[in-house]
């Protein structure tokens, strides 16, 4: 019988592979990027170095942008595609060859648990998110760079909690720690069996354990304010039957938990939490269409009712800005002052947010880049999911194509579209970046346990090497150059940039 871990990866994979057809161009382009290996039969063309702007395919008859799209100077012709029906493909698209070299890890770090969940770099470690199938213990780990042994291991009882992490800029990062102020913040308990959670945290240093805060409820961190932890603690739902679904709106109550002491400096209830932000100033908590603040001592500074459900929020700077709809395709994006009052609204749908200092990184039938006065700096359309930053913010990637099989890579803050990467699967997703190299997973189960690891250049998307593990891939992340990579033997694989 598959683990719930496992069950979880399936899921996510079988629900991308049913959008069915096949193409590896942009959707509704009826056109295939130019590509690296193309047939005889194709058009050659040049590749284009990284940072260079594609050139836009011409069209008879131009349509506006979006409200809010700079123009370019003297036309009517946005920034990026003129024609939603012939938008602007990647520099080029590369494929995987028919022989491609095995990567090797440089070496292995072993653990005395099951399996790898999580990783996470914060200041000058790597912290590892370690779990046991069966249920029983859980630990968080350190490892400097550079060392083949942990610095040190901290265990807890039950579960390592999945998604109660604050991590806005890896869609597919599902365990994991958020480190703040030299502390690391994690999550254990029994959820899965709906009895309990704990929020633990550990001086990032020496792991040892300064105060839990535990709840018979599904807890996990939302962010930082005025010397608190932001932690969400919804009520348990548990089913009688694996479609069930709650009668009534679960209720999440928001606490302001103290970093110092662990103790809870305010709380706020609410039913049917459907996204949460924290900002320099508040805590910004919607419910169906109602968005409110609550100031770092708790209080409600205002409430407003906006014209449908809210279903993301984020903070720049003194705006929140929200995606507002019926769903992520018939959504469109909202800005509130931090007063409450309504800035601005875009029509740009959105299924996921990545914020950076200065701007919003949205995604769905498209990807664009929008800043806190509404400005939408550029957009492309191009279907968008999973997205990935790059550690050092440079490069935004995210799954593509109309079988879900391929990563676009976005230089930012431009927003050219250097290359498209096409896996050899229906489905292939971004699962962590260095400078120097974009890993890229997906399913290959004739060829390995599950997935696969293709280690891809940075600069010209062409494909390098292949990894295909004998187990589960649980996690793969980029820190300090080096590429990690956890699995389900309980090891914890450290490769470098293939040549």
């Amino acid at each position: 019988m598959p683990t719930r871990r496992r069950t979880l990866a399936l899921a996510a994979g079988l629900a991308a592979s049913l959008t069915g057809c096949l193409g590896d161009g942009d959707a509704g382009s009826g056109t295939d990027p130019p590509t690296a290996d193309a047939t005889p039969t194709d058009e050659p063309t040049a590749r284009q170095p990284t940072g260079t702007a594609p050139t836009p395919s011409p069209s008879a008859t131009p349509t506006p942008g979006p409200d809010g799209t700079p123009t370019v100077a003297g036309t009517d012709e946005p920034r990026k595609t003129a024609d939603p029906a012939t938008p602007a493909p990647p520099a080029t698209v590369t494929r995987v060859p028919d022989e491609l070299p095995e990567w090797t890890a440089a070496h292995w770090v072993d653990t005395d648990y099951a399996d790898v969940l999580g990783l996470d770099g914060g200041e000058d470690r790597l912290y590892v998110t370690l779990g046991s199938d069966g249920g029983g213990r859980s630990a968080v780990a350190a490892l400097s760079p550079g060392r083949t042994d942990f610095d040190w291991v901290q265990s807890f009882a039950g579960e390592a909690e999945a998604r109660s992490h604050h991590e806005p800029t890896d869609a597919t990062d599902t365990w994991g720690v958020t480190v703040g102020g030299g502390t690391v913040y994690s999550v254990h308990g029994r959820g899965d069996s709906y009895e309990w959670t704990a929020l633990h945290a550990l001086d990032a240093g020496t792991g040892t354990e300064r105060w839990s805060f535990k709840r018979e409820r599904r807890l996990g961190v939302c962010g930082f304010l005025d010397g608190a932890v932001a932690v969400r603690a919804t009520e348990f739902f548990e089913p009688e039957h694996s479609h069930d679904t709650p009668e009534e709106p679960l209720e999440t109550t928001v606490y302001a938990v103290d970093t110092q002491s662990g103790d809870p400096r305010w709380s706020a209830s609410l039913a049917g939490l459907s996204a949460l932000a924290v900002g320099p100033e508040a805590v910004y908590a919607a419910s169906g269409r109602t968005l409110s603040a609550y100031g770092p001592g708790g209080d409600r500074r205002w409430r407003r009712e906006l014209a449908a459900p809210v279903r993301l929020a984020t903070v720049l700077g003194d705006t929140v800005v929200c995606s507002v709809g019926e769903s992520d395709d018939d959504s469109s994006l909202v800005g509130l002052s931090t007063g409450g009052e309504t800035a601005w609204t875009r029509s740009l749908s959105a299924r996921w947010f990545v914020p950076t200092d200065d701007r919003v990184y949205v995604g769905d039938d498209s990807v664009a880049a929008v800043a806190a006065d509404g400005t939408v700096a550029w957009r492309e359309r191009a279907s968008a999911h999973d997205p990935l930053l790059s550690a050092d913010g440079n490069r935004l990637y995210t799954r593509t194509n109309a079988r879900m099989n391929a990563v676009d890579a976005y230089d930012l803050p431009g927003g050219d579209r250097p290359f498209r990467f096409v896996t050899p699967s229906n489905n292939g997703w971004p699962a962590a970046a260095t400078a120097e190299t974009l890993v890229a997973e997906a399913i290959a189960p004739e060829q390995a346990e599950f997935t696969s690891l293709f280690a891809v250049d940075a600069a010209t998307g062409e494909p390098r090497a292949v990894y295909r593990p004998d187990d589960s891939v649980f996690t793969v992340a980029g820190f300090d150059g080096t590429v990690y990579a956890g699995f389900g033997d309980g090891r914890l694989g450290v490769f470098e940039a293939a040549e």
